[in-house]
């Protein structure tokens, strides 16, 4: 196993000049339009079928976990790369089962928690049952260690993966399909469920917030010259300008959100009886841009951990998707709690 240099000093981010450079700056705008296209073209489809939707986030969970799967082979954290590959699939037909046997939110979770459980027991025994085969994935992987040990290591490490991101984006499945799976069917949700589609709604509100806060923390961090958040393995582009504008860039896009789907009738009403306002929403953004910066910054921690810039090289002048996605797998979280406690 190739052992990393733990003393060796962490890569520095790209500096201003770096991003500035004429070429990079335009691949990373095309590579942004062509994004933005692709996910217009996602709501739309979505107007046929909640499930292409579905579809999409599913690749966003596979590429992304298959990234910092490859992230945990180069600090030398085995994994079980089928399993890895197997989750989102799982995540995305325990989705199909649950709304066609109108399961709740919190048998869904349930369900997927005793999944997981499952997978660490069995990929933890298994291998040790079978020693032969793993010892010689123990010599290829150029591990010393005992038998259980890097049986027990390599199932958490594992599991550590099908979590983040693939469990925490799994509530982007149910912000999908929100009405369908409640935590509770209200008598005043089931009368607007023909004018309103609180799904749509949950999924602009986790985009809108996430691309805000990302792009308002870049500018603001840019602009705004204040002190480093005082953590280096954290990345020296990292400053408390660009924590504070990528918080005020979420809420900003939350009052937008609401100020665009309170504009119509069906929603103007529903939004009334429950008494969602646009000081509501301002926390509701607060809460969604704190997550978000909270999920860039622990993935900003993790590939300095690993020793690289970026997780991968998929989209040009962005790097990976999870270079892309990082806030929006923790917000996933956040605008699921605020959606239920709006409408659950």
């Amino acid at each position: 196993m190739n052992k990393t240099n733990k003393n060796a000093p962490l890569p520095e981010e790209p500096s201003a000049p770096v991003v500035n450079n004429p070429a990079n700056f335009t691949s990373r705008i095309l590579s942004s339009v062509v994004i933005l296209a692709v996910l217009v073209g996602f709501f739309i489809l979505r107007m046929v079928t909640d499930y292409a939707f579905d579809v999409f986030l599913g690749f966003l969970m596979l590429v992304s976990a298959l990234e910092i799967e490859n992230l945990m082979r180069k600090m030398d954290r085995p994994t079980y790369l089928v399993v890895i590959g197997g989750f989102p699939v799982l995540a995305f037909f325990l989705t199909i089962i649950a709304v066609n046997l109108g399961l709740n939110v919190l048998e869904y979770l349930l369900i997927s928690i005793i999944a997981l459980v499952v997978i660490f027991v069995l990929w933890f025994a298994v291998p040790l049952i079978f020693s032969k085969q793993t010892k010689k994935s123990m010599a290829d992987d150029g591990y010393r260690g005992s038998l259980v040990y890097y049986t027990f290591s390599k199932s958490l490490n594992t599991i550590f993966v099908c979590i983040w991101p693939t469990l925490l984006m799994s509530f982007a499945f149910i912000i999908n399909h929100f009405t369908a799976m409640q935590v509770a069917q209200d008598s005043y949700l089931v009368a607007y469920q023909s004018t309103t589609d609180l799904g749509l709604f949950g999924l602009v509100l986790l985009f809108v917030t996430t691309m805000f806060a990302d792009t308002c923390a870049m500018l603001s961090g840019r602009l705004v010259k204040s002190s480093k958040i005082s953590m280096q393995k954290l990345g020296p582009g990292k400053s408390w300008s660009g924590l504070v504008g990528g918080i005020l860039g979420a809420m900003l896009g939350a009052i937008i959100v609401f100020v665009i789907f309170n504009s119509f009738s069906g929603y103007n009403s529903l939004f009334g009886v429950v008494g969602l306002n646009v000081w509501w929403m301002l926390l509701a953004g607060l809460f969604c841009g704190v997550l978000s910066m909270l999920g860039d910054i622990f993935s900003s921690f993790f590939k300095r951990r690993a020793g690289v810039k970026d997780y991968s090289q998929i989209i040009p002048g962005h790097g990976g998707i999870m270079d892309r996605i990082n806030g929006l797998v923790v917000n996933s979280v956040a605008v699921f709690t605020v959606m239920a406690i709006c409408f659950g």
